[in-house]
């Protein structure tokens, strides 16, 4: 049989390394995040949609409202020449 001092020091070392893992991934960077926004300059016929489903991976609806949040816009309307603060790739 298992002496109880060996079962007690296992968990023991289990429990801190769930924490030691816990607030490993609680503090880790995320990589998008981290990298600054990129200037793009608008061009006659984009849009939003169009900006994000053509630069970005993944589901363009969560790019557009990071684009609109990160540029403050209210709408969805873009005029050709204006300067837009994009999310990095």
């Amino acid at each position: 049989m298992f002496d109880i001092r060996i079962i007690r020091s296992l968990g023991l070392l289990l429990a801190v390394l769930a924490l030691v893992i816990a607030i490993g991934l609680r503090t880790a960077p995320d990589s998008a995040a981290t990298a600054p926004p990129v200037a793009y300059v608008v061009q006659p016929g984009d849009t939003l949609w169009g900006l994000a489903d053509g630069l970005y991976d993944g589901d363009p609806r969560d790019r557009v409202g990071e684009i609109r949040e990160l540029n403050d816009l209210e709408g969805s309307t873009l005029v050709a020449g204006q300067t837009l603060l994009l999310p990095a790739v």
